[in-house]
């Protein structure tokens, strides 16, 4: 298991504090240095490690993602590029490997933002994650026109029996959501995401009907709020592991208004999330694209395989069952799997 690190992008982050950040990611493995390294020369340096996981350490200031063309450009899909982290796994020069990788790989960031106690107390929960039990019970929701495709993840997540909401009618301010989340181990959030500030801090429902308002549903702030030791987190919505800006100039990804970030920094093991939009299938058997591939995730981790290694093996089989489908939903099956991403460490277990 390899932790793949600037140093020097650290310290000039950090300042005072990089050297106590570098020596903390130090312990929870080896650590590779590759300050000052572009994308495709981390993933050569990758590729020649033995066999195993490899962890990105930060955010993409620190290690920057690749930049890919989103497979389903000039359809009704407005992405353009996805960032993708996903190319670190695979054969360099092997394009068709960065769909379904062979090395498994996640990333923990950082926000955009130099918070060096956030980022510490993010960490001391890291090492401590393939330690940590996860908690009984489960907690869902979903915007109400995806019921459907949350009662399909639903059925993969082991011992789920805890509440499914519906948004709406439940919203922000339902009450008890605070304590459903925090005493919950498995987390699963279909909601609709946004990227671009302010709202990119709240997760929105909404009921599907032509012109019907979105309702806040879930937020950092929220978030902020729960003891979330030891959970696993899983989003169907849109953006949710978006790291970057777009446009550029649109404020900075910080613990307090990304949902991802929060929850890790509040002591989740795990998050996995989407970097750009991600399609919901709402037809029946509601087994395409995002909650598609999450379904496939759980059933991993309930197999017993560690957080990286069940997104690699998830993607692999989601795409195989993808790709012997409707031809038409190729390009939309290919863009769920490269902007799919880990976040957490890769030996976390369920």
């Amino acid at each position: 298991m390899f932790f793949i690190c600037s140093t020097l992008g650290i310290r000039n982050k950090y300042g005072a504090s990089g050297d106590r950040i570098i020596k903390f990611i130090g312990n929870l493995g080896q650590m590779e240095d590759v300050s000052n390294l572009p994308p495709d020369q981390i993933q050569a340096h990758i590729a020649a490690l033995p066999a195993g996981p490899a962890c990105l350490m930060g955010g993409y200031d620190l290690i920057a993602p690749f930049l890919r063309d989103n497979p389903s450009k000039g359809t009704i899909d407005d992405d353009t590029i996805l960032p993708t982290d996903a190319p670190y796994g695979a054969t360099p020069g092997n394009a068709a490997e960065e769909f379904a990788p062979t090395r498994p790989i996640s990333r923990i960031p950082d926000g955009n933002i130099a918070d060096p106690a956030a980022f510490l107390a993010l960490l001391g929960h890291q090492h401590a994650a393939p330690t940590t039990a996860t908690p009984p019970g489960s907690f869902e929701v979903a915007a109400a026109e995806f019921s459907g495709p949350m009662g399909f993840v639903h059925a993969a997540i082991p011992g789920a029996n805890g509440p499914q909401h519906l948004s709406p009618p439940d919203d922000i301010d339902t009450k008890g959501l605070t304590a459903e989340l925090s005493n919950s181990g498995r987390i699963h959030v279909i909601l609709h995401g946004s990227n671009f500030d302010p709202d990119w801090a709240r997760l929105w429902g909404h009921d599907g009907t032509e012109k019907a308002p979105f309702v806040r549903a879930l937020s950092s702030q929220l978030f902020d709020l729960c003891d979330l030791r030891g959970a696993i987190v899983t989003f169907s919505s849109c953006y949710a592991a978006m790291l970057d800006v777009a446009p550029a100039t649109d404020g900075m990804r910080t613990y307090a208004n990304q949902v991802a970030l929060t929850c890790l920094q509040h002591g989740a093991k795990v998050v996995f999330g989407a970097t750009r939009a991600n399609w919901i299938d709402t037809i029946a058997p509601y087994d395409a694209f995002g909650p598609g591939l999450v379904a496939q995730v759980w059933s991993q981790l309930a197999a017993g395989k560690p957080a990286a290694e069940a997104l690699m093996l998830a993607k692999s089989a989601y795409l195989k069952l993808a790709l012997s489908e409707t031809v038409g939903n190729y390009s939309y099956a290919k863009k769920t799997v490269l902007q799919a991403h880990c976040y957490g460490h890769p030996a976390s277990t369920l």
